[in-house]
């Protein structure tokens, strides 16, 4: 399994990607097995502190990222954006078909306990702010942070997280770099393997 894989609009998933995932079920959400056991201890360790996550999303299928993409380009044209327009508004917080990190079961959407939704200003709740101090010991990533969104094309997601593996998580979160300048700087390091 490829944990660095790059998932985006213009580096989409290989062909029958997702016949070759083992899946597991946190939360009545499907993960990849081993980022499963990763975010079960994520989880576990935030409730040792006080802090209660909701997962509210995790694996789509590339049917059902169809289904929420043509819903949410129905919502904007039903408020009156052309197609283009109600396209260009959605691929900034939501991936095509093919081109979903959740595609991968390596990526969590969390909320706050309770909720079934995301939230814009998860960064600024306590379970969002735990979140990003101590994902990368668990190998996971604030996949979509701030001030990136000339590099990942996508708008800052404060509650999309991704598993990368510990060494990776560490050296992004450190660096301040998001996956994307982590594969161009340290790609012969880190993807030969």
């Amino acid at each position: 399994m490829d944990y660095l894989i790059l998932v985006n609009n213009l580096e989409p998933l290989p062909a029958g990607y997702s016949d070759g995932l083992t899946l597991r079920e946190v939360r009545g959400k499907l993960f990849e097995s081993v980022t499963a056991t990763h975010l079960e201890k994520l989880l576990t360790a935030a409730e040792n502190e006080g802090i209660y996550l909701s997962v509210i999303s995790g694996y789509r299928s590339e049917d059902y990222q169809q289904m929420l993409w043509e819903k949410e380009i129905s919502a904007e044209m039903g408020r009156g954006l052309s197609y283009k327009e109600a396209a260009a508004k959605v691929g900034k917080t939501l991936a095509l078909p093919g081109c979903s990190e959740h595609s991968t079961g390596l990526a969590a959407d969390f909320g706050v306990r309770g909720s079934d939704d995301i939230d814009p200003r998860f960064n600024r709740t306590a379970e969002g702010r735990w979140l990003c101090r101590n994902c990368a010991e668990f190998g996971f990533i604030l996949r979509y942070p701030p001030m990136k969104e000339h590099i990942t094309g996508i708008d800052h997601e404060p509650w999309h997280f991704r598993y990368v593996g510990h060494e990776a998580a560490e050296l992004m979160t450190r660096s301040g770099i998001c996956l994307e300048e982590f594969l161009h700087f340290y790609s012969d390091k880190y993807t030969s393997c």
